[in-house]
């Protein structure tokens, strides 16, 4: 999902999942800046001039204040689940996949109820130098990534690594000998897996290029839009849905690893944590 739209979607996405990266105390900072977030990378996008500034804040807010109140409500109820299983020990491989599967619903429910927004704005921008303008910047970022994945194959593991001791710290503060062992080795085994996407996301991006060229309607292109979001393997690469099964089955495996090896402590940690933020979710959304 990393088309222009996609960006759209992250940013939305990225603003709840960095609530569980930081202090309880800042996810109201957070979303209390989301709007002028989210417009800055969507002007990167799109070639405006000030009146459609003007109009794509309005939509914009309009975006936040549905996700606000539709959607936080709904991370909220699953953290308090997920926080009740693992206070009384439920979380066997069967439960952790249950709860993977369900952030999956919630993110195809977040995706579907973006998408009119975003097709909203995209209509406006099916002109020539519109599309050509998007297909400029989305090489220009493929460019950058590409750099970024360029680095020496030890930078990688290095950066990967320390993303995800820092993830987990968060949640289970110091973690032991074999739960860094488990971090490293699942590091090195997903270490191509940015690369996959990459060229994933500009199969993607060029089929998007070239459906916006066809000037669709504003329900095909909410159409499309869903379909490339949530299934962009059947139109792109269907091989591709092996590699992003495969990999949340591998993040499965590493959390009830780590969660088999961790201590009282830390899954008390984790559970106060879980529930900390369930209770943010729900003061922000009201």
């Amino acid at each position: 999902m990393n088309i222009f739209l996609n960006k759209f979607l992250k940013l939305l996405i990225l603003i709840v999942i960095n609530v569980l990266l930081v202090s309880c105390s800042s996810t109201q900072l957070i979303y209390s800046i989301a709007d002028k977030f989210i417009q800055d990378e969507v002007e990167y996008f799109l070639d405006l001039n000030e009146k459609e500034r003007v109009i794509l804040n309005q939509e914009i807010s309009e975006i936040v204040i549905w996700h606000r109140k539709s959607m936080l409500p709904k991370y909220s109820n699953y953290l308090v689940d997920i926080s009740n299983k693992l206070e009384i020990g439920d979380y066997d491989t069967s439960n952790i996949n249950k709860a993977v599967r369900n952030a999956r619903f919630l993110i195809e429910e977040t995706v579907t109820g973006l998408t009119p927004f975003a097709s909203q704005i995209l209509m406006r921008h099916r002109n020539v130098e519109a599309v050509k303008f998007i297909e400029k910047k989305m090489e220009m970022r493929r460019q950058e990534r590409l750099e970024e994945l360029s680095q020496p194959k030890d930078m990688l593991y290095k950066e990967r690594l320390e993303r995800l001791l820092s993830s987990f710290e968060r949640f289970m503060s110091s973690l032991n000998e074999e739960q860094v062992k488990l971090l490293e080795a699942h590091a090195s085994a997903t270490l191509l897996d940015n690369s996959i996407r990459l060229k994933n996301r500009t199969m993607r991006q060029k089929v998007f290029i070239e459906f916006l060229k066809t000037q669709p309607d504003e329900e095909e292109l909410t159409a499309y839009l869903n379909k490339l979001l949530l299934r962009g393997y059947e139109i792109t690469n269907p091989t591709y849905q092996d590699f992003l099964e495969a990999s949340l089955e591998r993040f499965e495996f590493l959390l009830g690893d780590m969660l088999a090896v961790s201590t009282e402590l830390q899954k008390k940690k984790i559970v106060k944590k879980l529930r900390s933020y369930s209770e943010d979710f729900k003061t922000v959304s009201r």
